[in-house]
């Protein structure tokens, strides 16, 4: 008997060491839900663009959806929403049971197409070798016209554009992102051709513009280099122009 005892003691032992093992694996819990969300998650839209959102994971419930800025976007009881004017408009999926979700998206005017217009030099400081060729004193409150041809994605717009000096164009590709207010502020690349005697070179170098009911108005600055000419001229100068 004594020895029964102390063998039941050890096995007694043995089975709750083996139920405190850290090392047993650990099953997730399949009851876990998956996080709410609206998909797809599109946070820009152009003004008059429409989007179809649903919420993941899918649910049978009746979902209710909201604006937070119905001037800026709206969206009906299928979840279609449409850009109306420039702004951000918060987004609200409210299903009757389960969590909702929210999706804060921006609403910006529409730059892709064709521009054309004209720009005016409001200032221009030339050095060196412009300076001796009085490019500035040429320049200076001229008027001269200018084009665009942009592509558009999210923030960012992509395309060609064209601006004459004097009698001659100058050419070349850009890009440029659209801000937080919707207006397009930078528009970066370089426009060559030959005019005004040489072979010159504008890089844009800040870029602010805002178009809104066919038009496109604001400020532009560059850099004016040629290879022929040793010195630099920084010019500003303010755009106005149609879409096309």
């Amino acid at each position: 008997m004594h020895h029964i005892f102390k063998l039941s003691a050890i096995l007694a032992l043995l089975a709750a060491g083996g139920c405190t093992n850290s090392d047993s694996p650990t099953t997730p819990d399949p009851t876990t839900p998956a996080t709410t969300a609206i998909s797809p998650a599109t946070t820009v839209l152009q003004v008059g663009q429409t989007q179809v959102y649903t919420i993941t994971p899918t649910t049978t419930s009746t979902i209710t959806w909201t604006s937070s800025n119905e001037s800026v976007l709206t969206i009906d009881a299928s979840g279609s929403a449409v850009g109306l004017a420039n702004g951000v408009a918060t987004v609200t999926a409210a299903p009757e049971s389960g969590t909702g979700a929210t999706l804060a998206v921006q609403v910006v005017p529409v730059y892709a197409g064709s521009w054309s217009g004209t720009s005016t030099v409001l200032a221009c400081t030339d050095l060196a070798g412009f300076a001796a060729a009085g490019y500035c004193a040429q320049s200076l409150q001229t008027t001269d016209t200018w084009a665009l041809t942009l592509a558009q994605s999210g923030l960012a717009v992509a395309g060609t554009m064209t601006k004459s000096e004097g009698a001659n164009v100058l050419s070349g590709a850009v890009t440029g992102a659209i801000g937080g207010s919707g207006d397009m502020i930078s528009l970066t690349g370089t426009l060559t051709g030959f005019a005004r005697g040489a072979n010159l070179v504008i890089t844009p170098i800040s870029w602010n513009t805002l178009a809104g009911g066919g038009s496109i108005t604001g400020t532009w600055a560059g850099n004016v280099t040629s290879p022929q000419i040793l010195g630099i001229a920084t010019v500003q100068w303010h755009v106005a122009g149609t879409a096309q």
